[in-house]
């Protein structure tokens, strides 16, 4: 098992989204009518750099990662994206390094609870990188 993590623009930040928070929003939306029409744009709490995502992934299975980055041609090359998705992700990375990611409170707002961190959400798939 290696202990790198080949990937492109370390330090483009995200809002990792728990899926169960996701969930947790659909189904308020689609049960409570107060949210017909609604544009819920669903973020986790932390704007994380992917570099710093790497990082608590590697606290959470108990051993020191290492970030190594891709350039876009390597990342063209060796990440299992179909090509147009790979793009536009890429164009968004790269467009996002030196800003925060937006970060909402609407899963708070909708189920009326805090959002799941990142931290959190990697130590309960801990287990799901180690085996």
């Amino acid at each position: 098992m290696s202990d790198s993590v080949r990937w492109p623009y370390g330090d483009a930040p995200t809002a990792p989204t728990d899926e169960r928070d996701v969930a947790a929003v659909a189904v308020r939306a689609l049960l409570d009518a107060r949210h017909d029409g609604d544009e819920l744009v669903i973020t986790g709490p932390d704007s994380l750099t992917q570099r710093e995502q790497v990082a608590i992934l590697g606290d959470a299975i108990g051993r020191p990662l290492r970030f190594e980055e891709l350039t876009p041609d390597e990342a063209r090359r060796e990440l299992p994206f179909p090509p147009a998705a790979l793009e536009m992700l890429m164009k968004a990375w790269s467009a996002a390094i030196g800003q925060p990611a937006l970060v909402t409170d609407v899963i708070e707002q909708v189920t009326g609870r805090r959002a799941r961190s990142f931290a959190e959400w990697a130590r309960d798939h801990a287990a799901d990188f180690t085996s």
